[in-house]
């Protein structure tokens, strides 16, 4: 009966110590296609332990995958955070996966990135996440902070779209003055067809934006340093599952199904958001123009916001000022 006794007590010893917390230091390395939207898409999610912060990064483009990127420059917000990368419909590994995705749209991918949200909440049995936005991809973080403020702690805004249009005519002024200086005839006149809509450079809005964006590379207006751009090129190829990669293909497949939603939309009606809001600017941005990220963050009004300088970066911190955007991140998750 004694022996009995101590052979139960012993039982439950065992069971008592199993039955610890089981996301406690358990790293996280998930690649996997997920169903979302009814289209199977691809995410990654990379961290040393699932008591961490979750961050869901929405990339940016559109239809241009931060997946490779994130590995290559931003892997040390993995050791304190769960970092979920997702290629969105139509784009990256997502693309490879199905090349056919229908319903591509403004609309769906935050749908989307909503569904992608709950399913990390109940996966890692968090009630709430950090949510990044990049790009053509904080018009995705912004709807989602406005319309699911109780599912994010904080939204960190990264080179965010306010009104495209109103930027595509402060960044012409801007090549403008970078044209004279340089005695660039060639460029001044790109820039007089595109203000009278001359349809024999350009007869589609996108169109027009990529003739506008090559005048923006010429004078280093989206990424500022050279060797940047020598270390991104690098990043493209550097993992076997994007070496076959068509990114101009992935681009054109989602951005004109998008066009739409990339010159329509005006998120300066957003007057308030209910969490948190940092706001992650390159100085040298002259693809999406600080001023116009200024005149907005002055007038919204939130918990708690703060905009973040990156004074040798154009469009692409995270990638130009890798080690300084990681730190930055860090410090707003708490």
């Amino acid at each position: 009966m004694t022996r009995l006794f101590y052979l139960l007590l012993f039982s439950v010893a065992i069971f008592s110590h199993c039955d610890t917390p089981p996301h406690k230091n358990i790293s996280i390395n998930e690649k996997f296609y997920l169903d979302l939207g009814s289209t199977k898409q691809y995410v990654e999610i990379t961290g040393e332990s699932e008591d961490n912060p979750i961050l869901l990064f929405v990339h940016g483009g559109p239809g241009w995958p931060q997946t490779p990127f994130l590995r290559y420059f931003n892997s040390d917000l993995t050791k304190k955070v769960t970092l979920v990368s997702w290629d969105q419909r139509g784009c990256g590994l997502s693309y490879m996966k199905d090349s056919n995705a229908s319903n591509i749209t403004l609309t769906q991918i935050i749908a989307d990135a909503h569904q992608l949200t709950d399913y990390l909440k109940n996966h890692y049995h968090k009630n709430k996440i950090y949510l990044a936005g990049y790009s053509w991809g904080s018009l995705v973080g912004i709807k989602l902070a406005q319309e699911y403020p109780d599912d994010y702690f904080a939204y960190l805004s990264i080179s965010q779209v306010i009104d495209l249009n109103k930027s595509i005519q402060v960044s012409r002024k801007w090549i403008k003055e970078q044209a004279m200086s340089a005695h660039d005839s060639v460029t001044l006149n790109t820039i007089h067809q595109l203000e009278i809509h001359d349809t024999s450079l350009c007869k589609r809005p996108l169109d027009c934006f990529i003739k506008h964006h090559d005048l923006v590379n010429k004078y280093n207006g989206h990424i500022y340093l050279k060797k940047s751009q020598d270390e991104i090129d690098k990043a493209m190829t550097a993992y076997d599952d994007y070496k076959k990669y068509d990114w101009m293909a992935g681009f054109v497949n989602t951005a004109y199904k998008v066009e739409p939603d990339m010159f329509n939309p005006d998120i300066s009606q957003i007057k308030e958001l209910k969490i948190p809001v940092y706001f992650f600017v390159g100085r040298h941005d002259w693809t999406l123009p600080a001023s116009v990220t200024e005149q907005f963050y002055q007038k919204l009004k939130c918990p708690e916001k703060e905009m973040i300088w990156f004074e040798n970066s154009g469009h692409e911190m995270l990638e130009e000022e890798a080690s300084l955007f990681n730190k930055k991140v860090l410090e707003k998750i708490k």
